[in-house]
């Protein structure tokens, strides 16, 4: 399986400098569309579905990052520092969390950062 970079509530500005970084590391930018919110992570579809809402249940930026050995994963967060894309939200699929939908991902990733001082 190719490495998929799931993604949450990118301005297309944003996105566009994913979608390079992506590219440069052979990864599979996958954005996800507001009505995969409700879906366990762990069964996210590797393509995208048909339009529906557009309103996300919450407002901030998320990554999540599937099928990335440790190598990638480092490269991952070097291309995110080069390029100046702070994302403080950002996981790696585990079989704990493969079990949550996003918004339970959201919640934790956004109580890890406060706790880490990291900006909302």
């Amino acid at each position: 399986m190719r490495p998929i970079l799931y993604a949450w509530n990118f301005a297309p500005e944003r996105a566009k400098a994913l979608r390079e970084i992506c590219g440069v590391l052979s990864v599979t930018l996958r954005p996800v569309a507001p009505q995969e919110a409700p879906l366990l992570l762990g069964r996210l579809p590797e393509k995208p579905p048909a339009a529906g809402p557009a309103r996300m249940p919450f407002d901030g930026e998320m990554l999540l990052m599937a099928g990335f050995p440790d190598p990638l994963t480092d490269a991952l967060l070097t291309q995110l520092r080069r390029h100046g894309l702070t994302v403080p939200r950002k996981a790696v699929l585990t079989p704990v969390n493969a079990l949550w939908d996003s918004v339970t991902l959201f919640r934790e990733l956004s109580r890890e950062a406060e706790r880490h001082g990291a900006p909302k």
